[in-house]
């Protein structure tokens, strides 16, 4: 993951950030990859999205509902039934890991182009 998670943040310095300074960078890259994998399903299971499938009177189970009740896989409800249920997985935190160095670079870039 970690290895993942730092050619994420450099790719995201390099193409967003034309200054030196890369801290924002680097700092929002690691957290968000440290931080996602723990927030991400802590929230989906508190919409609905759980271990057991989806929660009785739940967020999810309003969101299901709408759908019919019949929900094609890969669709975005399937995909938080399997983080709620299992965890983001690698893929998952690389990308928040690259989200997070992005939104570092364009702090970072916005912070140098205002004063």
């Amino acid at each position: 993951m970690a290895y993942n998670t730092v050619i994420f943040v450099l790719i995201a310095s390099l193409v967003l950030q034309p200054t030196n300074g890369y801290l924002y960078t680097i700092a929002a890259g690691v957290a968000t990859a440290v931080v996602a994998p723990i927030a991400i399903p802590a929230a989906l299971g508190a919409a609905g999205f759980t271990a057991t499938g989806i929660a009785a009177g739940s967020v999810a189970s309003s969101i299901m509902a709408s759908y019919g009740g019949t929900i094609a896989a890969g669709s975005a409800v399937s995909v938080a039934q399997s983080v709620g249920a299992a965890g983001l997985g690698m893929a998952g935190q690389a990308v928040a890991g690259a989200v997070g160095a992005a939104a570092g670079a364009l702090y970072e870039k916005s912070k140098c182009e205002n004063g």
